[in-house]
Parts: C-alpha cells; structure tokens; sequence
C-alpha cells in the first residue's frame, strides 16, 4: 500500500485524475470530522459531509508540491472554509441592530453609575432614563446580553475577513503552513475567546473596551486572553 506523502508526491508529479480520486479517498476522513465540528440538531451530518467533500476535491484540485505545506492542513481549511460558507449561506442568523450594538458601553457605564449612586440595580425604567432611550430598547438589549456575553461581540465581527487573511504574512515570519494552523487553532475557540483575539489583534482593542463591550471585568478579559493564547499554542507546537 502507498504510503500517503509517496501518493501526493505522485499526484504532483503526474497530475492523473485516478490519483486526485486516491488522494481524496485517502484523506477523506478529514470530511468525517469537519461534519462533525459543524453538526448541530437543525443539519444532517451527512449533507455537511457531502460539502466537506466538495472542499477536499478542491483542495485536491488546486495543490501544487511548490506550495510547500502539508496536504492535509491545507485540505482541513479548504473543507472548513467550505463548511463555514454553507452554514453562512443555509442558516439563518438574525443580527442585532447597529444601534443596539452601539449601546451596550453606555449600557454597561450606566448600570455602573446607577448602580454606585444608588447602592442597589437600577430598574428597567432608570436605566432608559439615564440612556435616553425606549424601555423598549432596554428591554431587547437585556434579552441579548442574557444570550450570551459573544452575541453582541459576534455581531460586531460578523463582517470580518477570514482570519487567514488577517494574519501575518510570509514576509512577516510566517509561512501559509503557520498561518493555516493558526487559524484553524484560533477556530477551534469558544466564541467569547475569539471576540477577544479578534478585539486585540484584529481590532486593536485594549482590554479595557473589550470589557465593555462584552460585559466583563478588564481582568476577566486578561485572564481569558491568556486562557486563550495557551490553547492556541498548544494546537500550533
């Protein structure tokens, strides 16, 4: 049997499309886990599959020997880059409102003040007060931040570029293999860790504004910064 480098050196080399099919077969589990990570209860798993699918035989397609990274960690964000735009394309995700964003720092500055002034949480009604705005708008602010700390912080980054992109490039220190690792181990995050890579390297945040806009302490935010940077680190050694 071909050991797995000798069939992609052959496959660069001679370029036939019963090695591109061997090739994908070979590495076809790798559509097996990227269904898997992408799998929630409203998606069939082997649709998602069926997507991975697509990604690997373009990452197939398009490798090239010069290219001088792993086939599989190239595969594995071809199949994720994939899955990200079927899932962005086939759900639908409701995004909160730019002005609702644009509240929650006066939101949470004026629960602080209230909150010191009067020694107990202020009502619904005084904090409209204070915000000049609807109860209304309160009321909807407070439904999104009681859906989680990153509803508000994924919002804001909703538009981002891919983070490949955003990482340093060659003439940086990094090569694509890198660049691939990281942002396949930056993926791999929860949703509040990534709105605070994103914030202070993608952004430029200081901690103190990511705080706020997440709803956390400044040392909170540290903490899951560090927590953060450890994984990653581990995922690239």
């Amino acid at each position: 049997m071909i050991h797995t480098d000798e069939l992609i050196a052959r496959y660069c080399a001679e370029r036939t499309l019963e090695l591109r099919n061997a090739v994908v077969d070979a590495h076809r589990y790798l559509c097996s886990r990227g269904a898997r990570k992408f799998k929630r209860s409203h998606n069939e798993r082997a649709d998602l599959e069926q997507v991975a699918a697509l990604g690997l035989i373009k990452a197939a397609n398009n490798y090239r020997a010069e290219m001088r990274t792993p086939f599989q960690a190239y595969a594995w964000i071809m199949i994720v880059g994939e899955l990200m735009h079927h899932v962005r394309d086939h759900e639908c995700i409701v995004r909160p409102p730019r002005a609702l964003i644009a509240l929650e720092k006066r939101y949470v500055q004026a629960w602080d003040r209230l909150c010191a002034a009067n020694q107990r949480e202020p009502t619904t009604a005084e904090l409209a007060c204070a915000l000049g705005v609807t109860v209304h708008s309160v009321i909807e602010l407070r439904r999104l931040r009681r859906a989680g700390p990153a509803a508000l912080a994924e919002a804001e980054t909703a538009e981002r570029p891919e983070l490949i992109d955003m990482l340093p490039a060659a003439d940086r220190g990094l090569g694509l293999d890198e660049r691939i690792a990281l942002s396949v181990a930056v993926d791999e995050l929860g949703a509040r860790e990534r709105a605070i890579i994103f914030g202070t390297y993608g952004a430029g945040l200081t901690q103190t504004e990511i705080a706020q806009r997440l709803g956390l302490s400044q040392s909170h935010v540290s903490k899951l910064l560090s927590r953060a940077l450890a994984r990653i680190g581990r995922c690239v050694a």
